[in-house]
């Protein structure tokens, strides 16, 4: 007898409505508790390779000549993610198709699962981007830290529009907000730790060496922010309802689109004569120029050779970027948060300072003052309340 993939899934869907009469609430509660901690600890390797993403950087940069400017950096890494997850999709599809018989209403259905994974690609992708986009504007005249600071408010807004879609605050559990409120403090804590060394000899900073002033840097920072959280809560929508390589494959080749488009739009602008856009994306434009310019003349003198250590470097750190911090991050996050909810999800990305912290330890010797170790600690607790609730609600 020949079943197709749908009759099959349908099988097991009544197979799965029967179980509940065979198994005890115990068994039903462990499975899904089973499948809870699961994604929790994929969703904690997404942080630990954000940590690798810094030191990578900053070691590229120490060793290209000339420097590479940091959107052609961006459209690299997205190219070889997206290339990467969309063979791996496609690899994957060719098994499903060779294993299991499509009929007519499985094409259909199958039609209607890749407009799904499409529109969802581009929407969260599209978040991604923006937000990345208007970090990269805001950072032009905000602080490192003070940016870090308040890209971490996701750790709040994150919640705040998850309720806000349920339509009831307290579809949040409580327990949940007092996590959102402990990792807050403590990357709040931690970026005073790294504010740049303005404490006493106990590591303190003052009170009065805090700065609460709005500036139009901020709000496009905060924006970005925004543009995040709407990631991971409208990511926690579409990860049940697709596969996370297809769904991770679609993201990846939106943000490797867009970055394309940007990268071209920015040697236009560079190579213009005038241009009524803003100073800083004309030096932008200008950088993009003279990096393609460098390049174009070392290829053309044969000159490219002598910069092999350079080039290998960049190629290095691209595939690792592509790859890693960003291939396999937009998969895994694709396949936790089809099992932990964007709230908690959330609060799991906060670790990603304790991961940037241990990386810099032992890549760079950089150590944790009294703030850091505070800070680390009051993440931990919040991580630990997390993991702990059974909750799968929002």
């Amino acid at each position: 007898i020949s079943l197709s993939k749908y009759d099959t899934e349908s099988l097991v869907d009544d197979e799965t409505n029967l179980l509940p009469a065979a198994l005890t609430d115990d068994e039903i509660q462990s499975n899904n508790i089973s499948q809870r901690t699961l994604g929790i600890l994929v969703l904690l390797t997404v942080p630990l390779a954000w940590g690798t993403y810094t030191p990578v950087v900053k070691y590229m940069y120490e060793k290209m000549d000339p420097s590479m400017p940091g959107f052609v950096f961006s459209a690299g890494y997205y190219i070889v993610a997206a290339v990467s997850l969309s063979v791996l999709s496609q690899l994957q599809a060719k098994n499903d198709d060779q294993e299991i018989i499509n009929t007519p209403n499985d094409l259909q259905i199958e039609e209607e699962n890749n407009k799904i994974t499409t529109r969802g690609g581009w929407e969260l992708g599209s978040y991604l981007f923006i937000g990345n986009g208007l970090q990269v504007v805001g950072l032009q005249t905000v602080p490192a830290d003070r940016a870090a600071f308040l890209v971490q408010l996701t750790t709040v807004i994150v919640p705040l529009l998850s309720a806000f879609a349920a339509g009831n605050l307290s579809a949040i559990p409580l327990q949940t907000w007092a996590a959102c409120i402990i990792a807050f403090s403590g990357v709040v804590i931690m970026g005073a730790h790294d504010s740049g060394g303005a404490g006493d000899q106990t590591g303190l900073l003052p009170l009065n060496s805090l700065e609460f002033n709005v500036s139009q840097g901020d709000a496009l920072i905060l924006l970005a922010a925004i543009a995040y959280s709407m990631h991971v809560v409208r990511l926690g929508e579409y990860a049940p309802r697709t596969t996370a390589i297809k769904l991770a494959a679609s993201k990846a080749t939106t943000e490797a689109f867009l970055s394309i488009a940007l990268v071209a739009a920015l040697f236009f602008v560079g190579s213009s004569a005038q241009s009524p856009l803003p100073e800083f994306v004309n030096k932008i434009g200008h950088e993009v120029v003279e990096y393609y310019n460098a390049i174009s003349s070392a290829v053309m003198n044969g000159s490219v050779l002598s910069s092999e250590s350079s080039l290998g470097v960049s190629a290095a750190a691209i595939l690792w970027t592509g790859w890693i911090t960003c291939a396999y991050t937009i998969f895994a996050q694709s396949f936790g948060q089809g099992r932990v909810n964007p709230t908690d999800s959330n609060l799991i990305y906060t670790t990603q300072p304790l991961f940037s912290s241990l990386f810099a330890y032992f890549l760079l010797g950089e150590v944790l003052g009294v703030y850091g170790y505070i800070g680390a600690i009051l993440i931990g607790m919040a991580l630990w309340l997390v993991s702990s609730s059974g909750d799968k609600s929002l």
